[in-house]
């Protein structure tokens, strides 16, 4: 025997819920199976906080030492107070909008309807004015602001589709199984002063995303799913994704 620790998971899943997590990854392949190029139809949103300071993870805090020699100390440190809230929209070719949430602004579902109307149609229009004339889809978690009544609303009135995403389903969210944990990652431990400081620290994160890594996420989009219906809507490890930005954490 050896000892492990244990895996963390978001939550316990019910049978419902797994069978639904099924069902929704299927209908994805399905799909992708279907419409030529869906990968690059696909627009992909989430937002994060962004801390002043992200200390090291364990991990990332290893070092190398003889047998011989005593384990390293390091003490033990928090998020700063300081933080700013950042919206992101991104597909195949690159980001197409990082929007920062003012301070003081809830984020409900009128806010982000402004921003899918207003900042993200804007940025499309400049950046992906191909993507505009044809059929897309947004693919987006099920936090409280993307599923509310107006914002499902807004997105029937502009013709566009949401794809169906299981509650309680990070392996299955580009920007939290790659995008916020590979950003994050190459800012910790970097302090910052102010919100301008780390919105230009990010802006010059953003720029070293490679177009084929963007790619090799969507892919891992699909394999996800499919990984999803062999686990029968378990819970899996992670897909690694390939490229120089990706993430090691584990956390």
């Amino acid at each position: 025997m050896h000892r492990v620790c244990a895996r963390w998971v978001p939550r316990n899943l019910t049978e419902e819920q797994m069978l639904r997590q099924v069902q929704v990854c299927t209908n994805t392949v399905q799909i992708s199976e279907i419409i030529p190029n869906f990968l690059t139809s696909i627009v992909t949103c989430d937002e994060s906080w962004i801390h002043h300071y992200d200390p090291l993870s364990k991990q990332q805090s290893s070092v190398w030492k003889h047998s011989n020699s005593p384990p390293p100390k390091k003490f033990r440190s928090s998020l700063s107070a300081g933080k700013v809230m950042l919206l992101l929209f991104f597909d195949v070719p690159g980001m197409i909008l990082q929007h920062w949430v003012p301070h003081g602004q809830t984020v409900n579902g009128d806010y982000y309807v402004d921003v899918l109307k207003t900042h993200l149609h804007g940025a499309m229009r400049k950046k992906r004015l191909d993507l505009l004339k044809k059929q897309w889809f947004l693919l987006q978690d099920n936090a409280r602001p993307h599923i509310a009544t107006v914002a499902l609303a807004a997105l029937t009135e502009i013709g566009r589709t949401a794809l169906k995403h299981p509650p309680y389903s990070l392996d299955l969210a580009p920007c939290d199984f790659w995008a916020f944990p590979t950003l994050k990652r190459q800012l910790r431990r970097k302090r910052f002063y102010s919100d301008d400081e780390v919105r230009n620290a990010m802006a010059t994160v953003l720029k070293g995303i490679l177009q084929n890594n963007l790619f090799n996420v969507s892919e891992s989009f699909i394999k996800c799913c499919k990984k999803c219906i062999q686990c029968e809507g378990r819970y899996f490890e992670k897909e690694k994704i390939v490229g120089p930005a990706q993430s090691s954490d584990s956390e």
